[in-house]
């Protein structure tokens, strides 16, 4: 029985492709502009009939201000299949909605040449990088109080410095520290307070009274339950409303009241209010609400006035947990990205643990081993913004493709170089594919130009990067994967990383999951 497809056949597939493809794909006569076909997914992506699309220009698919840059990339560009970023598509009711667009090579029939380009609504993943926005600006601003709760010796320069510390990231427009009073009125008096829309709170009576019909707000709330309470967005929100024009006039759109209590003896709360509606998620409320409890914990050390010696004793302590508590709070990060390409899920993981284990062998201080696994667990977070198909395609990548790929590590300073670590972890990650010869990237450095921490991690990542599968391959077994490592010990690598790394694994003192595989 012949399993040849009959051209009739073929053509019935063909014909369904172009019915059941998710994206909306529009085919237009290059040299006009002029749709001449388009799938269902166009319609519902325009909304538009086929009928009333074709005979359209292409470049009336979108909005006004794209309109002479599609002109030239679509009409007048190259002849090769491109892949366009940062476009938008308008619907016929005005709505815009941000796409990827790929289009093919033309095709030509009968007199005339046509392009097929293919729209892929990508709103979804820029939730995504909002989400991911979010906790940056959290961990930021977590990074720069953590600092302050470590400096300063008294309550009032304490409140000061968190508040100047959240407010340099320039999303929250207002941050002050409001105290809860005891007296029959409950009022929360403010004892610290910044940002540009700090004169919001002129002539602001605040209470945390259950008797006052207007603080039922977040403030209110959060002191009397302690529990944080924010808003998404304060002007739609109804008990935001006696404060609803003074929010519009000084831009606020959303806010967070965190409480926190020291010993027992002094209770209050820590609000944050944002520039854009939707600033605060998860992450961020556990971010703060862990920020609100070292307040507490910090309030309570100065009030003891232990003697010098105990105080410097008990904040290198602190400062310890503090280091701690920003590296786990970074994990989401690693958690959004991996969701995005199960292929890598645990990758960055591993590659923390061989690293750190690496680091030890060779006499590394705890502290600056610390910062080495910091670097590791977020080294590739820059493939946030490399789309799912690409990371996940089987077959070989386009010079394009391959690009956005390489990319990924100076995204990835990009996304960390705002949060001040007390280690150069942004530089880390963004040197981890940049090899001894000066035949990495993103900037070919050569020799001592490079970290040592990122010498470690690189040897670290790549081991466990072939003996894990990938798409386009099977995993290598470990032996090969050491013999390979070895090959390029001194000229790539890091020989003394390498050959450490090496020493672990066959002298079974290295016990991890790699990829497919369990080394022990």
């Amino acid at each position: 029985m012949s399993h040849e497809i009959t051209p009739a056949a073929k053509q019935s597939l063909y014909a369904l492709g172009w019915a059941s493809a998710p994206g909306g794909m529009f085919a237009f006569e290059k040299a006009s502009g002029k749709i001449i076909d388009a799938n269902p997914a166009a319609e519902e992506m325009s909304g538009y009939s086929r009928d009333q699309l074709i005979g359209l220009h292409i470049t009336m698919l979108h909005p006004e201000a794209e309109r002479e840059q599609v002109k030239a990339q679509f009409l007048n560009g190259t002849l090769k299949p491109l892949f366009y970023l940062s476009f938008h598509i308008q619907h016929q009711d005005g709505q815009c909605a941000p796409v990827n667009i790929k289009s093919s090579y033309p095709i030509t029939l009968g007199d005339r040449q046509v392009m097929i380009c293919v729209y892929r609504n990508t709103s979804d993943l820029e939730l995504s990088e909002h989400h991911l926005t979010t906790k940056t600006w959290a961990l930021s601003a977590f990074a720069g109080a953590a600092l302050a709760l470590t400096h300063e010796h008294s309550a009032a320069s304490l409140f000061k410095a968190i508040c100047e510390a959240i407010t340099r990231e320039s999303i929250y427009t207002l941050a002050f520290v409001g105290i809860a009073e005891n007296g029959p009125d409950k009022r929360v008096d403010i004892a610290a307070a910044t940002g540009a829309a700090v004169s919001f709170l002129d002539g602001q009576n605040l209470s945390w009274s259950e008797d006052r019909p207007d603080e039922n707000g977040p403030i209110g709330l959060s002191i009397r339950s302690n529990q944080a309470q924010f808003l998404e967005n304060c002007v739609e929100h109804p008990a935001f409303e006696p404060f609803r024009e003074q929010a519009r006039r000084f831009g606020i759109q959303s806010c967070m009241s965190v409480p926190f209590s020291a010993q027992g003896q002094m209770r209050g709360a820590l609000v944050v209010y944002a520039e854009h509606p939707h600033a605060f998620g998860q992450v961020a409320v556990e971010v703060f609400q862990n920020l609100a409890d070292q307040i507490g914990r910090a309030i309570h050390a100065i009030e003891q006035k232990q003697h010098l010696l105990d105080e410097q004793g008990h904040t290198a302590k602190l400062q310890s947990q503090l280091t701690e508590a920003l590296s786990a709070m970074v994990l989401p990060i690693v958690t959004a990205m991996e969701m995005r390409d199960p292929f890598t899920s645990g990758h960055q993981a591993r590659v923390a643990e061989i690293a750190v284990a690496i680091a030890r062998e060779l006499g590394w201080q705890e502290e600056r081993i610390g910062g080495l696994r910091v670097a590791a667990t977020v080294h590739d977070v820059g493939k946030i913004s490399v789309p799912v198909e690409i990371l996940t395609k089987s077959g070989p990548l386009t010079g394009v493709e391959r690009m956005m790929i390489d990319a990924h590590s100076e995204t990835g300073h990009t996304i960390l170089k705002g949060i001040p670590f007390l280690w150069p972890v942004a530089e880390i990650v963004r040197q981890h594919h940049e090899k001894l010869d000066g035949s990495g990237y993103p900037y070919g450095l050569k020799g001592d130009q490079i970290l040592p921490e990122t010498r470690i991690l690189t040897v670290a990542d790549m081991a466990d990067a072939m003996v894990s599968d990938r798409p386009y391959r099977r995993a290598f077994d470990l032996e090969k994967t050491l013999a390979i490592m070895e090959e390029e010990a001194g000229t790539k690598l890091d020989a003394e990383a390498v050959r450490v790394c090496a020493a672990l694994f066959r002298e079974k003192r290295l016990v991890i999951p790699l990829g497919k595989q369990y080394i022990r």
